[in-house]
């Protein structure tokens, strides 16, 4: 991570976020790393705290890593999208796309492949351990899709 960049950390669980913040600051990191109690599909407060207390704004984000509740990684990508925080070149990664799996995050990933991502499945194993095999989505976002029309669409 260049010097200059900065991490977002979105956490559902406070005593994760306690624990993160801990070892952020024994590694001298805390100054570039940002943990926040919340979760994008909290109706919007997560949202709007990112935007005005860390200044999310539209083209923002580079890279977004989705590891958490496996059925939310569609869902969070689409408000992520709405927010419109990604810019051409943006890169969504995604962990455990088959175990536990989140079978609509890659199909969504399938059906736009070419049109609003492009997407590559890399193999590996679920964690800890090296026979269950697993995939780790990554996406480049393209920034337009065609609509029927035929018209591009940002």
């Amino acid at each position: 991570m260049p010097r200059e960049a900065r991490l977002y950390s979105v956490e559902f669980n406070t005593a994760n976020a306690v624990i993160a913040r801990r070892i952020l600051a024994q590694t001298g990191v805390d100054d570039r790393v940002t943990v926040l109690v919340g979760t994008l599909g909290d109706g919007g407060e997560t949202i709007r705290t990112l935007r005005r207390k860390y200044n999310f704004t539209p083209g923002s984000l580079d890279l977004v890593f989705l590891n958490h509740d496996k059925k939310a990684y569609l869902s969070d990508l689409e408000l992520i999208i709405n927010a419109g925080w990604l810019h051409p070149g943006s890169v969504v990664v995604a962990d455990n796309i088959l175990v536990p799996g989140a079978p609509a995050f890659r199909a969504h990933m399938r059906e736009n492949d070419g049109t609003l991502w492009h997407t590559t499945e890399h193999r590996t194993h679920a964690e800890h351990q090296s026979v269950i095999k697993d995939l780790v989505l990554e996406s480049d976002y393209l920034g337009t899709q065609t609509s029927s029309t035929g018209t591009q669409q940002t």
